[in-house]
C-alpha cells in the first residue's frame, strides 16, 4: 500500500502536508479581526462581482478536479497488476453466490459515565451484510468512484473587460486548486472504503472458522419448468437469503483456537 501511495505522485502528499501545516499553525491575531481584508472587486459592483466569482470558482473546480482525476486514474492504471493481486474478491464469494459481510473490529474500548466505567478488549460488528453478486467487485469500482472526468468548458459566462477578467482569473485559480484537492480527498476516501470492506470480508472468513459467527441461511428452490403460454423457463432456480450471518454468543461453541484475552 505504501508503494502504491508513492506511485500516485507527490500531489496527494503535498495536499495533505499543506492541510497539516494550516491546521497546526496559530490562529489569526487580533489585527485580522480589526482590519479584515475585503476581496478586491476590481471596480465591479457587488452583484457582478459575485456572479463572476461564483461562476469562475465553479468552472475552475470542475476543471481542476477533472485534471487531477485524470492524473490519479493514470497512476492507478499503472498499478493495475499490483491492485489486482492486493484486492482479489473472487475467492471470497461463496458457492451459493453471496459476498461475505463486512465486519469491523475495535480494540481497547471504554465507555465512561458518572456512575460506571465499561471496558472491552475487542468488539466485532457487522457493518454491511452479505449480498448476492453476479460478478465479484474489483478495485476499480471502489477507487474510481467519483473520479469522473468532465471535459466540457462552459462558454455562457465570460469576462468582457479587464476588470471582469481579473476577478474571473482569481476565481478560476482558486476553484482549480479546490477541485484538485477534492479529487485527492475522493481517492483517499475510496482507498479507506476499499481496504475496510476487503479486510472486513477476510475477517468474516476467519471468524467463521473460529465459530464466532454463523453463516447466512440460504433457501433454494428448483422448478423444472415455469412460465406461461408466451414464455417458458426450464430449470428455474431461485436462491434467497432467509437469515443473515450473525455472531455466536455462546463461547463454548467457539473453536479452541480463539484467544479470548485479545
Amino acid at each position: 500500500m505504501k508503494k502504491l501511495a508513492l506511485a500516485l505522485g507527490l500531489g496527494l502528499l503535498s495536499t495533505a502536508a499543506g492541510a497539516a501545516v494550516l491546521e497546526g499553525g496559530p490562529p489569526p491575531d487580533i489585527g485580522a479581526y480589526l482590519s479584515p481584508k475585503a476581496p478586491d472587486k476590481h471596480g465591479l459592483n457587488d452583484t457582478l462581482w459575485q456572479l463572476m466569482n461564483e461562476a469562475g470558482q465553479t468552472v475552475g473546480f470542475r476543471g481542476g478536479k477533472a485534471q487531477r482525476a485524470w492524473e490519479l486514474q493514470q497512476a492507478l492504471n499503472a498499478q493495475n497488476d499490483a491492485l489486482n493481486r492486493m484486492y482479489t474478491f473472487a475467492p471470497l464469494i461463496s458457492r451459493q453466490g453471496w459476498l461475505p459481510p463486512v465486519i469491523v473490529a475495535s480494540e481497547s474500548l471504554a465507555h465512561i459515565t458518572d456512575r460506571q466505567i465499561r471496558t472491552a478488549n475487542k468488539t466485532y460488528s457487522i457493518l454491511l451484510p452479505e449480498r448476492f453478486v453476479s460478478n465479484p467487485p474489483t478495485w476499480r469500482q471502489y477507487l474510481l468512484a467519483g473520479l469522473t472526468i468532465n471535459t466540457d468548458i462552459p462558454t455562457d459566462i465570460r469576462p468582457k473587460n479587464g476588470n471582469e477578467e481579473a476577478v474571473w482569473r482569481a476565481a478560476v485559480e482558486k476553484g482549480w486548486q479546490d477541485g484538485r484537492e477534492s479529487a485527492d480527498r475522493t481517492l483517499e476516501s475510496n482507498f479507506n472504503r476499499l481496504t475496510r470492506d476487503y479486510t472486513g470480508m477476510l475477517r468474516y472468513t476467519t471468524l467463521l472458522q473460529q465459530g464466532i459467527i454463523t453463516p447466512p441461511v440460504v433457501s433454494e428452490q428448483l422448478q423444472t419448468v415455469t412460465g406461461s403460454r408466451d414464455k417458458v423457463t426450464i430449470g428455474d432456480r431461485t436462491r434467497e437469503l432467509k437469515q443473515h450471518a450473525g455472531f455466536e454468543l455462546d463461547k463454548k461453541r467457539w473453536k479452541p483456537t480463539v484467544n479470548t484475552r485479545q
